[in-house]
């Protein structure tokens, strides 16, 4: 048996093992994640960032409950706000009107006037996390200490859902089988988004530590790693990374956690 037929094998035998796990219909009661980002001019960027720290303090010194975000600082000076979502209705407005519903305060729109004049445009759309998909280690404080981020947007071609997620999920099962120390968190798009959409994050202490982590999970994985994401990536049309930060400084989450 050559070398290269042992590791389509060990891919066979990767697939077969996930088969039971992917035969069960995604969940629909999964975390969702409305995702806001502000585009704000270089220029404006601190004034935008006061404006994140008036309103944290505002929402801190009012108590206000049931609505929380998660704020992270893009390499193309995109603030991206997470907020963990239980109905859809509850922004059906938007996030401005779904906050001021909680709270009915002048305070507040002069605060939000303030962040029109720093925003250039903004975008919002839905996100579902895949914990069946994601690769998270248990004692894993990817939070605060390891605040930064990269984030990988692959769009595939329209059809191939299943597979791109038998794959995935395959992916998941080989970092699981060699106990791999660098973890990773999936999400697909589902509202505001082009799709099909997989969302794939990632997280370190530091680009250093990131990078460092990264090369020895590529080592771990080796040869069946590399084929599982050959094949992945023979199924996407399109792809886009950003890094950047997490501020917990700027966030609020009184009585929420990001999905796990």
């Amino acid at each position: 048996m050559t070398k290269s037929t042992m590791h389509y094998l060990q891919l066979a035998i990767i697939l077969l093992a996930v088969t039971l796990v992917q035969a069960q219909k995604i969940d629909d009661t999964m975390d969702l994640l409305l995702i806001r980002e502000d585009k704000v001019s270089p220029s404006m960027s601190n004034d935008y960032e006061l404006s994140l720290a008036d309103l944290h303090n505002f929402l801190v010194d009012n108590k206000v409950k049931d609505f929380n975000y998660f704020t992270h600082l893009q390499d193309d000076y995109n603030f991206a706000h997470i907020i963990p979502i239980d109905n859809l209705n509850d922004f059906r407005n938007g996030t401005r009107e779904a906050l001021k519903e909680k709270i009915n305060n002048p305070e507040l729109e002069v605060i939000m006037n303030y962040f029109d004049l720093s925003v250039d445009s903004y975008l919002q759309y839905i996100v579902q996390y895949q914990p069946k998909l994601s690769y998270v280690l248990e004692n894993d404080n990817w939070m605060e200490n390891s605040s930064y981020r990269k984030w990988n947007y692959f769009y595939f071609y329209p059809g191939n859902e299943t597979e791109v997620e038998e794959l995935l999920a395959a992916y998941r099962f080989l970092y699981e089988q060699k106990s791999v120390e660098m973890g990773f968190r999936v999400f697909k798009g589902l509202i505001g988004t082009e799709k099909p959409l997989y969302i794939l994050t990632t997280w370190g202490a530091s680009p250093l530590d990131y990078h460092e982590s990264l090369e020895k999970a590529s080592k771990t994985l080796g040869d069946e790693g590399a084929v599982l994401w050959t094949n992945l990536m023979k199924l996407v049309r399109e792809t886009k990374t950003s890094e950047g930060w997490y501020l917990p400084q700027y966030s609020y989450s009184p009585d929420k956690k990001l999905a796990e």
